[in-house]
């Protein structure tokens, strides 16, 4: 049986947003589930892997908020404590492949679970995208528009 082809780049699909906890409305922590290809298959890092821009993870989620309209990434100036630029949420995959295989065409999902999480405004979004261990940058998903009214 042939392999299946994919790209060398990592192709990514949004599928699923799954809060956790008692309140959906404050949820103590969430799940982002993403589909993924990669011809590779080379979309986990290990421990020493896990090392410059990579030290917390290669799947990020950038926070939006509605703001009147608009979507914006949530930055210091929203909330100066703790410092930083823009509100990005790293999320490292682990190796998939078995020891000894480099290389092998893969899809599959990812669940990438953040916790603990609180939603600072009533209606946030995130943008999406993942790196795999040759720092071929994936196309950027969305999630849709996530409601945390009370």
């Amino acid at each position: 049986m042939d392999k299946p082809q994919y790209p060398s780049t990592p192709e990514i699909e949004y599928k699923d947003f799954i809060r956790y906890g008692s309140n959906p409305m404050n949820p103590d922590s969430f799940e982002v589930v993403i589909s993924f290809k990669d011809n590779e298959g080379d979309i986990g890092l290990a421990q020493q892997d896990l090392v410059g821009d990579f030290k917390s993870g290669n799947l990020f989620m950038t926070y939006f908020y509605d703001s009147n309209g608009t979507w914006a990434a949530w930055d210091s100036s929203n909330n100066p404590v703790p410092p930083f630029d823009t509100l990005k949420i790293a999320y490292p995959i682990p190796v998939v492949l078995p020891e000894g295989d480099y290389s092998e065409p893969m899809k599959g999902l990812i669940y990438a679970k953040k916790a603990p999480f609180f939603a600072v405004h009533d209606r946030i979004k995130f943008q999406i995208y993942m790196y795999d261990l040759a720092r071929h940058k994936s196309n950027v998903v969305e999630t849709p528009v996530l409601v945390f009214e009370p």
